[in-house]
C-alpha cells in the first residue's frame, strides 16, 4: 500500500476522526526486560479559526492533549494537558512541539523532561525524576519515501534530538547526568511514524532506558 502526499504539506494531520496505532517497546539495562504495549490515537475533535485549527487528541491511556496549529506563522504549539495519572508535568503544557511545520527551520529547542529513567535499587528504588532540560532537535534528511512495515510513506523528515540533564535521587551522593537523545520519523499526511528516545546514566542504580514507537495502522476517516 502507497499512502501518497498531498498538495499542501501536513505533518500533523489536523483532520477529526483520524486515527492511529502505534506500538511501544520499554527497554531497561538494568531489568535486561522488554516491555511491548500497544496505544490507540484519535482526533477527537477539530476546531478551524481564521488564524489557526485547534486539534484535541484522546490517547487509549485517557490522556487529553490540546494542539494549536498556528496558520500564519505555520507553527504547532500544544495548549492544554489533561493526564489520568498523577504525577502530571513540570515541562511546561503550553509549549511549541514543532515551531516550523514546514520544516524549512532545520534546527530548534523544546523543553522536555525525563520521564524513562528510573531507579531499581535502595535507597532509589523506583524513585523517577522529573528534571526538565532543553532537546535541541534538527533535521538529519529528508526523504522522498520511507517503507516501514510494508507500508510506504511519503515526503519525510527524519529528526534527531540530544540534551542533558541531571537529578540527585539521593542527599548523600551529588547529581547524576543523564544523556537523552532521540529519533523521529515523521512523514506528510500521517504525522509519526517511528520515534525513538534513550535516557543514558553512568549509575548502576539506574542504568539506561530506551522507548521505541512504531506506527502500526493509519485510518483515515
Amino acid at each position: 500500500m502507497i499512502i501518497s502526499c498531498k498538495p499542501q504539506n501536513e505533518f500533523f494531520p489536523e483532520s477529526q476522526g483520524l486515527t492511529w496505532t502505534y506500538s511501544i517497546n520499554l527497554v531497561s539495562s538494568y531489568t535486561g526486560k522488554k516491555i511491548e504495549k500497544r496505544i490507540f490515537i484519535s482526533n477527537i475533535k477539530t476546531h478551524k479559526k481564521k488564524d489557526g485549527t485547534e486539534v484535541v487528541r484522546l490517547y487509549s491511556n485517557g490522556n487529553f492533549y490540546k494542539y494549536w496549529i498556528d496558520r500564519f506563522n505555520n507553527k504547532l504549539t500544544r495548549d492544554a494537558v489533561l493526564l489520568v495519572n498523577k504525577r502530571g508535568l513540570r515541562e511546561p503544557i503550553k509549549k511549541e512541539i514543532y515551531p516550523d511545520l514546514n520544516f524549512e527551520n532545520k534546527s530548534w529547542e523544546v523543553t522536555e523532561q525525563l520521564f524513562l529513567t528510573k531507579g531499581y535499587q535502595p535507597p532509589v528504588r523506583n524513585f523517577k525524576p522529573d528534571t526538565t532540560f532543553q532537546m535541541n532537535y534538527y533535521i538529519k534528511k529528508q526523504v522522498s519515501s520511507l517503507k516501514h512495515n510494508g507500508e510506504i510513506y511519503k515526503n519525510c523528515f527524519n529528526i534527531f534530538g540530544n540534551g542533558k540533564a541531571d537529578f540527585i535521587a539521593d542527599d548523600r551522593s551529588g547529581p547524576l547526568e543523564v544523556k537523552i537523545s532521540s529519533e523521529e520519523w515523521i512523514c506528510d499526511g500521517v504525522g509519526t511514524v517511528i520515534e525513538k528516545r534513550s535516557e543514558n546514566t553512568e549509575a548502576s542504580a539506574f542504568g539506561n532506558s530506551s522507548y521505541i514507537k512504531e506506527l502500526i495502522v493509519f485510518n483515515k476517516k
